[in-house]
């Protein structure tokens, strides 16, 4: 007999299948008393409500810990009005914590049951519960004329950041206008708020350029105050001194820093009233409420020294750089800085850095500005005493790379180049541990994912990892996160949606792996989906393949679906015009660029094109890709004058010059990846693979 199954039958046939010949799970025994859970959703997929019901109820007797409570979460989703809310009484019997509130009230919500939910609400603290049962408590309120209501309405907009959900009460009470409850004064100030987070600055400065009383001094206010005026005003220095009579009333107060930090941005802006301007950005720190907003005002105060002189921003630097909380706030501050130390001829200055932030600025700073300092200590555009203090100048640099950077990082990639590390070496650098760290695993929600993926339920996972290790107060195994990983690039092969969800798994497994991660685990950060269509687009279009997976998994982490904000599409986030261009060169006459085949082959030919008309330098083919091949010329022979008219200047440090950060960063993206896919695959060596794409 010919049996047809169902293509979904199929698909998770296949997907259990390939779960077990990757070793990735136990056999279904494993999960005897969690497979009631696992088969009740199963049921539910199908329609099957009252066997589902069943299963979960079973699952809840006897799971594990997770699969208890997603158990007891399915159950309020299921049956007829009375059977969902009593689960829910259930729910919160077993596990009274915000997100057990939050699926029973939205569940009350629903059904009208505004006095199950305010009871359940009744000692919500405002200032740290989550936006959304705030909504759902304050709609009730509302709907039921409770007299708490403008109280708590204003507890909740006057001392919060604006959100989502703040905005969804302000239209809610905009809409019922026939409401009785005199809110008018509240409806004022919090049109205010939302326009501020809707970006609607010049309302928001209308309204209390227009009724300035009526705006509290309070420190949500003050700051959209000064939002509202640095986006709508044409006179920073009248705003200046307006915040200077607010920062006399705040003194001493909460306020006190955003008045301070405005009246700063304001003199700033204002220009030519630079000592002011840092005065005030000296004083929001001094007064700073948490360590955060410190940062804040300290990047301000960096940036305006920069804009000064480059000697006075490095001089800030040295000075406050050992008084920052959070490192990797400020590397966008030294992805400035860099360019500006090379155009201006300030070669040591990069050794002054890597020295005075060792320890202080992110390890990506560092090894940055210490691999700058090695390549021109070996170009020579240094005045050093002799031959032997360039050569260990140089290798002292480059090992406080390799010691900084992180394992896979373009830098740390260069740095092992430029040392010329054996074979050995370079697979003893790559294969690596990470840091110790406080994250525990949890071995009970490892085996939840592990469950969805051996019963074949992929659309689980994901969200459920996001769920879980979201916060990034956990960590996944190693060995059991790359399972994880593997299914689901398995499962990709049948939906392509799973393939950028596997990548994102993988990386951040990978990045936290307290145990020896080799070239297994690393092909999982970097793997070849689509390969039918790379290897043919490449052999056509003579393109190394290592470059054209460097490519997609750069520009869309293999997300076949993906569209960016400027417009590009697919995998290799090609823009419409180039794509039109394209499809008229190679005689398309329709096309679609989210399909897999079509975008690699148009990319495949639109990089090589690149390549060829820039005499084979794929570095330069990279820059182009994403900033267009005229700015890269023009740019090639800026950087030749900044280097003292040098006829050839080495491809690494000309991408130091190029004035875009995030075309500096593609190409190191590119880079890096290119080289671990040559390593892992195509049995090149470092030298090999850099020697091909870096001149």
């Amino acid at each position: 007999k010919i049996i047809i199954m169902k293509k979904e039958i199929l698909f998770t046939l296949v997907l259990c299948a390939g779960f077990c010949l990757c070793g990735c799970a136990n056999s279904k025994s494993d999960f005897k008393n969690d497979s009631p859970y696992y088969v009740g959703l199963v049921k539910l997929k199908d329609g099957k409500y009252p066997e589902a019901k069943r299963h979960f109820a079973k699952a809840l007797k006897k799971g594990s810990s997770y699969v208890r409570r997603r158990s007891a979460e399915e159950l309020t989703k299921i049956g007829n009005l009375q059977e969902r809310l009593e689960a829910c009484e259930n729910l919160l019997k077993l596990y009274m914590d915000e997100d057990s509130v939050l699926l029973a009230i939205r569940q009350y919500e629903a059904a009208g049951k505004y006095a199950k939910l305010l009871a359940l609400t009744e000692k919500l603290d405002y200032s740290t519960c989550l936006n959304e049962i705030a909504l759902f408590r304050l709609k009730s309120m509302f709907a039921v004329k409770d007299a708490r209501f403008l109280k708590e309405a204003e507890s909740w907009f006057y001392f919060r950041p604006v959100s989502s959900s703040h905005c969804e009460l302000y239209d809610f009470i905009v809409s019922q206008k026939d409401s009785k409850m005199n809110l008018d004064d509240f409806v004022f100030l919090a049109e205010f708020r939302v326009n501020i987070f809707r970006k609607k600055y010049k309302l928001s400065y209308n309204s209390f350029k227009e009724k300035p009383e009526k705006i509290p001094l309070l420190p949500q206010f003050v700051s959209d105050i000064g939002k509202a005026c640095l986006y709508s005003s044409d006179d920073f220095y009248k705003e200046a001194q307006f915040f200077e009579l607010i920062a006399k009333k705040v003194a001493k107060s909460p306020s006190e820093f955003y008045a301070a930090f405005y009246v700063a941005r304001f003199y700033e802006k204002a220009g030519n009233y630079f000592t002011l301007a840092e005065n005030y950005y000296k004083k929001a720190m001094e007064v700073a409420p948490a360590a955060q907003n410190y940062d804040n005002a300290l990047w301000y105060l960096l940036q305006l020294s920069l804009k000064r002189s480059v000697s006075k921003g490095i001089e800030s630097v040295k000075k406050y750089c050992k008084t920052w909380s959070n490192p990797s706030y400020f590397d966008d501050f030294f992805n400035t800085l860099s360019p500006l130390l090379l155009s201006e001829g300030s070669w040591d200055s990069f050794r002054d850095l890597y020295n005075a932030l060792d320890g202080h600025a992110s390890g990506e700073v560092v090894s940055k500005y210490a691999y700058i300092y090695a390549r021109l200590v070996k170009e020579k555009v240094l005045l050093l005493a002799s031959d032997e203090d360039y050569k260990a100048q140089e290798i002292a640099a480059l090992k406080k790379v390799v010691e900084r950077a992180g394992k896979t990082d373009y830098y740390r990639i260069m740095a092992i180049n430029q040392l010329k590390k054996n074979d050995v070496e370079t697979e003893e650098i790559l294969s690596f541990t990470a840091e110790p760290s406080d994250l525990k695993v949890d071995f009970d929600a490892e085996s939840l994912l592990l469950g969805y993926a051996r019963f074949g339920i992929p659309e689980k996972i994901y969200p459920e990892w996001q769920n879980i290790y979201g916060s990034g107060k956990l960590r996944f195994s190693l060995k059991n996160g790359i399972k994880i990983a593997n299914f689901l690039r398995e499962c990709g092969d049948e939906d392509n949606r799973y393939f950028p969800q596997s990548l994102r798994i993988a990386a951040r497994v990978v990045s936290k792996a307290e145990e020896p991660v080799g070239c297994d685990e690393l092909k999982a950060l970097f793997p070849r989906n689509f390969s039918g269509f790379v290897s043919e687009s490449c052999s056509k279009y003579a393109l190394p393949e290592e470059i054209m997976y460097a490519l997609i998994r750069s520009e869309s982490f293999f997300d076949a679906g993906i569209n960016s904000h400027a417009g590009a599409i697919g995998l290799t986030q090609l823009m419409k015009e180039t794509a039109s261009d394209v499809a008229r060169k190679l005689k398309f006459q329709n096309y679609d660029l989210t399909e897999p085949e079509t975008n690699i082959t148009f990319g495949s030919y639109y990089l090589a094109e690149l390549a060829r008309r820039l005499d084979g330098n794929w570095l330069s083919a990279f820059f182009s890709y994403n900033a267009g091949i005229t700015r890269v010329r023009r740019w090639i022979k800026s950087s030749k004058i900044a280097f003292g008219n040098r006829r050839y200047l080495p491809d690494d440090l000309f991408l130091e010059t190029i004035p875009y950060e995030e075309t500096r960063e593609y190409g190191r993206k590119l880079v890096g990846a290119t080289v671990m896919y040559g390593l892992l695959y195509y049995e090149k060596d470092i030298q090999e693979v850099i020697g091909e794409i870096v001149k």
